[in-house]
């Protein structure tokens, strides 16, 4: 494209319409001010702008030779007539030599609002459901389940809808869209899951730079979602003895030998999914969990009362003592089902209301009423932070009273086989000794 050059002239509204005029679709006219030093009217074929020319003040450190030329777009001259123009352009010219280096500090700005705009939260989201079958969980053990990505991402998504924020930047999300997702869920609880999935998203976001602070952490805590209250549900011995005989008639053998071993060991589901043979040892009768796969990643040992023997042995014949002890049927990773196979021991045992984590609160329950000492009973549970082992007692006395563990867990698997059996437990209280000093 051929460039002509005229000037310097004293730009007016004459001097625009005649450079408008001669505009040419193979060459580009620039028209510079006499009043203005570096400023000049750009004339192309199908428009017209304003651009300032400065050199920066001071030296290139490395080079130490004087900065080249920057060029400035100022508008047009619909936005800035002449005398506009020439005002735009003298402040730039201050900024200049003040130390500023305008045009760098516009571009830098204008990159930063591509970036931004092209970072909205549905986006990120997009990224964020990659990411997420790899990134560990707050709560719980072990790497995120199927079942969990996906209830997550569709928390996250209801969230950005209610929010109406999906084409959103990441950085422009506000206090007041968050308050205004709490206040628009129906009911406690949707808004405690749409608000959890949120700040656990802008979590990866603050990780991976993409936002400077993760919003839902400015929302003060008497504002967000209330915690709903602790389940005191458990089930009785007859309620459990329904459900391990209910658990007869699960389609796959795996599932009815995973329920049955949670009746029977009060240990996490999670844990039980991913119980590996390596963790066990039959001759002793003990299961040593690793702190990796623990709640509190804390290691644990379990004593392995007879029903509980019975059933990994069961497993052991289908599996030859390799791998998880209860591999999924089709995929041989842990089992993540828990719904279908809860709704199909509802049936079987016509038993509804009650939770995988009430079998622990069962065992807990019973115990205690057969006059188990509740910290022992918490020892079994792995129970770091309950009231019993917690505060100065619970940095002090690390004692993991095992015999005594070992003979809760024996009077347990006593009471569980009576009730499976229909017989009477005979005696309810056995006293256990003090452990040794």
């Amino acid at each position: 494209m051929l460039v002509l050059s005229e000037g310097p002239t004293r730009i007016t509204r004459a001097t625009i319409e005649s450079a408008w005029r001669r505009r040419n679709a193979d060459r580009r006219l620039i028209v510079r001010d006499a009043e203005c030093r570096g400023l000049a009217l750009v004339v192309n074929a199908s428009a017209m702008r304003w651009e300032y020319a400065y050199r920066p003040r001071g030296a290139d450190p490395v080079t130490g030779r004087r900065w080249p030329n920057r060029t400035v777009t100022l508008g047009n001259p619909e936005t800035h007539a002449p005398e506009a123009a020439r005002a735009a352009a003298n402040r730039v010219k201050g900024e200049a030599q003040a130390g500023a280096d305008p045009a760098a500090e516009r571009k830098a700005r204008a990159a930063a609002e591509q970036r931004k705009r092209a970072a909205t939260l549905a986006r990120l989201a997009e990224d964020y459901a990659n990411a997420l079958p790899t990134r560990p969980k707050l709560r719980g053990t072990g790497a995120a389940t199927v079942a969990y990505v996906k209830a997550e991402l569709a928390q996250l998504r209801m969230a950005l809808d209610d929010m109406h924020a999906a084409d959103l930047p990441a950085r422009d999300l506000s206090e007041a869209d968050v308050r205004g997702l709490i206040g628009k869920a129906r009911g406690v609880t949707t808004a405690r899951k749409r608000f959890g999935a949120l700040s656990r998203f802008l979590d990866w976001c603050l990780d991976t730079g993409h936002v400077a602070v993760n919003t839902c952490a400015l929302i003060g805590r008497s504002r967000r979602p209330k915690a709903p209250q602790a389940r005191a549900h458990y089930l009785t011995l007859p309620e459990l003895a329904r459900l391990w005989h209910a658990a007869e008639r699960l389609r796959e053998p795996v599932w009815r030998d995973l329920v049955r071993f949670l009746i029977a060991v009060p240990c996490r589901r999670n844990e039980a999914t991913r119980l590996d043979w390596s963790h066990l040892d039959l001759g002793t009768a003990e299961w040593r969990q690793p702190g990796k796969l623990t709640k509190n990643r804390d290691p644990h040992r379990l004593h392995l009362q007879p029903l509980a023997l019975n059933v990994v042995r069961a497993r052991y014949e289908v599996t030859g003592g390799k791998g998880l002890v209860f591999p999924a049927p089709a995929s041989g990773k842990p089992v993540d089902t828990f719904s279908d196979i809860k709704g199909a021991m509802v049936e079987a045992a016509a038993l509804d209301g009650w939770t995988w984590h009430d079998f622990r609160r069962s065992f807990a329950t019973a115990l205690g009423e057969a006059g188990i000492p509740e910290p022992v009973a918490d020892a079994v549970l792995n129970h770091r932070q309950a009231a019993t082992r917690g505060g100065v007692l619970g940095v002090y006395q690390r004692a993991s009273r095992w015999p005594e563990q070992v003979r809760a867990m024996e009077l347990w698997g006593r009471l569980l086989a009576a009730a499976i059996e229909g017989r009477d437990a005979g005696a309810r209280v056995i006293p256990l000794a003090p452990a040794a000093g």
